[in-house]
């Protein structure tokens, strides 16, 4: 059986088939027309990655965070641009640099430290899960994490120390309220 060309039936232009989403949509290049490439692609007892990232979201709502965190890297391994599950990781580093008080590695604590702990988070997870997300997605997403940028552009502007600003909401909430 011969490869056809993904060519989309809306322009005649080409699909990008290595830019396929978890559901097996892709859209053309020119008119942005979605396309289902893909139904379902399984090998034999091997998980796909819409299935790791579901049992992924699961062991997030029961509270298992490591495990969330080690299937939410097996998703980026077989699909790096996945903005489902560097979101995913986004959820789980903030829950841990939570739970663990914004301390660093020293022990110390502070607006200072909490504001580089947060931003490191930001940057490592969130912002990436914003880069590859739909626009109307990456829009939920940065409406998500806007406390916490506000807080850190706070901090490193110096109003900690002038008692401006210096909540940075509460990231759980706000992700029971997003993700329920």
């Amino acid at each position: 059986m011969a490869l056809q060309p993904a060519i989309c039936s809306s322009c005649g232009g080409n699909i990008k088939v290595d830019d396929i989403d978890l559901n097996g949509i892709s859209r053309c290049e020119f008119c942005k027309t979605p396309h289902k490439v893909i139904d379902v692609i399984t090998i034999d007892g091997l998980p796909s990655a819409r299935s790791l990232l579901e049992t992924a979201e699961h062991s997030y709502q029961d509270g298992n965070y490591e495990k969330a965190v080690e299937i939410y890297n097996e998703v980026l391994k077989i699909k790096p641009n996945c903005h489902e599950a560097w979101w995913g990781l986004y959820k789980c580093n903030s829950y841990f640099d939570s739970y663990y008080d914004y301390k660093d590695k020293y022990g110390n604590k502070g607006p200072l430290t909490k504001a580089k702990i947060i931003d490191e988070t930001l940057q490592k997870y969130a912002l990436r899960a914003i880069d590859y997300a739909p626009k109307e997605i990456a829009d939920e997403y940065t409406s998500v994490i806007s406390e916490s940028v506000k807080f850190v552009e706070s901090v490193n502007k110096g109003n900690f120390a002038k008692g401006k600003n210096s909540r940075s909401g509460c990231l759980l909430g706000v992700f029971g309220v997003f993700w329920n």
